[in-house]
């Protein structure tokens, strides 16, 4: 286990956060993954690739903040998540192109007016994940915020909310 730009990295480099866990809760964590790679602050997942805060998921790639997943690609797959499983049918769904900093998928669940935006690890109303997205990025030019608000009209057209 090294220490590399603030986060405790292991031998197939999956890394912890330095500010969350110190090296020995970084190393016991390692030994809980199997055949993990590139996953962050992950623990008893197996043969997952680029996870985040994930646990007890498998063969997963590139998910974050899910919790007893199987066989997720890029989060069009998953079983389980948090947040995901309060439909009462299978909802309508939209997929963004890979935006933000993350350069990652967000995707929006909606039944009439029942509707779940998942975002990183942002799980919410479409209004509330238009608020973090200007609180995080409060400059109204930055890329970020302008990639995040395209796709929000987008979704709010699709929606049939309108502007």
């Amino acid at each position: 286990m090294i220490k590399k730009d603030n986060f405790w990295i292991d031998d197939n480099k999956n890394k912890w956060d330095c500010d969350l866990y110190n090296k020995y809760d970084a190393v016991n964590y390692s030994k809980t993954l199997a055949n993990c790679r590139g996953c962050s602050n992950c623990s008893n997942c197996s043969n997952c690739r680029c996870c985040r805060d994930c646990s007890n998921c498998i063969d997963c790639r590139c998910c974050r903040c899910c919790r007893d997943c199987s066989n997720c690609i890029d989060c069009r797959c998953c079983r389980d998540c948090i947040g995901c499983s309060d439909f009462s049918e299978n909802p309508q769904r939209y997929v963004t192109k890979k935006i933000g900093s993350c350069t990652s998928q967000t995707t929006i669940y909606w039944i009439d007016d029942n509707i779940h935006v998942a975002c990183g690890c942002f799980i919410g109303t479409l209004i509330e994940f238009q608020n973090r997205v200007r609180k995080t990025y409060p400059d109204e030019s930055n890329e970020y915020r302008l990639q995040y608000e395209k796709e929000i009209k987008i979704m709010k057209y699709l929606i049939g909310g309108g502007e």
